[in-house]
């Protein structure tokens, strides 16, 4: 209860948390391809839409993407980091230091674009005390275009 209390706090003061400086981290998309994981034969899924249906018949090597962040300049109240989803999903958090590569598994690009997956990810820094000291925001529109910190970096 006290955990999901402080995370309502913690988004609503969220756009009072300041970027961190883009000098400061490095972010490096990593593409791989993979095929998609098959249902069995006897499995039915009901909450499945008829395209997600047909991505996972097929057997053909999708493209699928990694996220490798690097802090290169860890800031003085900065001790942990925590990864929330589509801004409001907590879906990681750990203890850092300038040396820590950080990989999150974002998914299937098609996924991401046709907003089936994840497609906004917020890497909050907190100090000693959890309290927010910057963040990082990723954000990938619907035609592949991904921003970091509301600048274009590319297109997926």
């Amino acid at each position: 209860m006290k955990l999901a209390w402080m995370t309502c706090v913690f988004l609503l003061l969220q756009d009072e948390i300041p970027f961190k400086a883009e000098e400061e981290f490095e972010i490096k998309l990593q593409f791989e391809f993979k095929e998609r994981p098959r249902s069995g034969a006897n499995t039915i899924e009901l909450d499945r839409t008829m395209k997600e249906y047909e991505r996972s018949q097929t057997s053909i090597p999708l493209p699928y993407l990694f996220l490798n962040l690097r802090v290169l300049k860890q800031g003085a109240d900065e001790v942990r980091i925590r990864v929330f989803e589509n801004g409001m999903k907590s879906v990681s958090g750990k203890k850092f230091n300038s040396t820590t590569l950080f990989k999150l598994d974002l998914g299937f690009t098609d996924d991401i674009k046709d907003r089936v997956g994840a497609y906004e990810y917020e890497i909050v820094f907190l100090s000693q005390d959890k309290d927010p000291v910057s963040k990082i925001t990723i954000y990938f529109e619907e035609d592949g275009t991904y921003l970091v910190n509301g600048q274009i970096r590319g297109k997926i």
